[in-house]
């Protein structure tokens, strides 16, 4: 898989991807990026999506898990079968609009997608969501 990075208008980095895999850079767009999640302070580019989708990647390495490591309003990607599928949402399953890459390649873009963003922004990892509120125990019988 071969990309390159590229520095937005709004002063983010982006990705563009040079192979023919369109459903990937969907994917990309659509389920990752450097936006601050929703309550993080909004002055510019957080690597929140690709911490996760790095630590989820990660994990399904290891635990063989298929379920979405990453999805957004249209797209997810999961590792099924030795591979990271990209698909839609609205697709079944078996369907073949899917593009397929390696795990290790597509980690190794997220990972250097985030150092670029850091490079670009050192706080961009502080850019996290407001920690949430602890649920009260219910009362004990």
């Amino acid at each position: 898989m071969r990309y390159r990075f590229h520095r937005t208008d709004n002063g983010s980095i982006g990705v563009t991807l040079d192979d023919d895999l369109p459903l990937l850079r969907d994917a990309l767009e659509d389920s990752l990026g450097t936006r601050p999640p929703r309550g993080a302070p909004q002055d510019g580019p957080s690597t929140y999506w690709l911490d996760e989708a790095i630590n989820r990647l990660r994990g399904r390495m290891e635990s063989g898990g298929q379920e979405p490591f990453a999805s957004g309003n249209t797209t997810y990607l999961q590792l099924r079968d030795g591979q990271v599928e990209a698909r839609y949402d609205y697709d079944p399953i078996d369907s073949d609009i899917v593009d397929r890459v390696e795990p290790a390649g597509l980690l190794d873009l997220l990972t250097e997608w985030r150092r670029l963003v850091v490079e670009a922004s050192p706080e961009a990892a502080r850019r996290m969501p407001p920690p949430r509120p602890a649920r009260p125990m219910p009362p004990s019988p």
